[in-house]
């Protein structure tokens, strides 16, 4: 892997999370919308818009995250090739200072939006939220636990991040060294 692959790598990692982070996001919008008391065809187009959101930000999220490579070549352009090899200890403190870094942006929201729903938990399990919408004001019935669960699953997934990914790097260093070795079998059966 040269320099130019790693910053791409790294960069489509960073845009695999924010998407998941989107993903997730709009699980709370399904269910705050399920709340609200709308006519059947407006609650099934809404309900149609978010699902089909949660699936774009999701598959946008794996691909990124996982199946990136092709992008990566795009990104990195036909002349990567003349950079020199970027050493494997590199490649893992990027993917380690990558995880870290957007678990860091991740974790501050989230301790903001716990303490703000943990007393609308101990209120009760239903808070009325005034809105205001070109004029006309509404009533909106808010679940805050289910916002309280979507914060909790982000902040663990924050930590997660923190502690590097482990599970994710390992995976990603396990895949280049697959390629490696597949790289060197290549080579030798050309030399032979």
């Amino acid at each position: 892997m040269t320099r130019p692959h790693l910053i791409a790598k790294l960069i489509l990692a960073a845009m695999g999370v924010y998407f998941l982070m989107s993903a997730l996001g709009e699980i709370g919008s399904a269910v705050i919308t399920l709340s609200q008391n709308y006519p059947p065809s407006t609650l099934s187009t809404k309900l149609f818009i978010i699902t089909a959101q949660f699936v774009i930000t999701l598959t946008l999220s794996l691909f990124f995250l996982f199946r990136s490579d092709g992008i990566i070549r795009i990104i990195a352009g036909p002349d990567a090739g003349q950079f020199e090899k970027v050493n494997d200890s590199w490649i893992i403190a990027g993917l380690l200072m990558t995880a870290c870094l957007c678990g860091l942006l991740i974790l501050y929201p989230r301790i903001e939006r716990l303490f703000y729903y943990i007393p609308s938990i101990i209120k009760g399990p239903n808070i009325l939220s005034y809105m205001t919408l070109e004029g006309q004001s509404s009533v909106i019935p808010i679940k805050p636990t289910v916002g309280f669960l979507v914060e909790v699953a982000k902040l663990i997934f924050a930590i997660y991040l923190i502690l590097g990914a482990p599970h994710y790097v390992n995976w990603q260093m396990r895949k280049l060294i697959k390629k490696q070795i597949q790289s060197a079998g290549v080579k030798e059966n050309e030399q032979n």
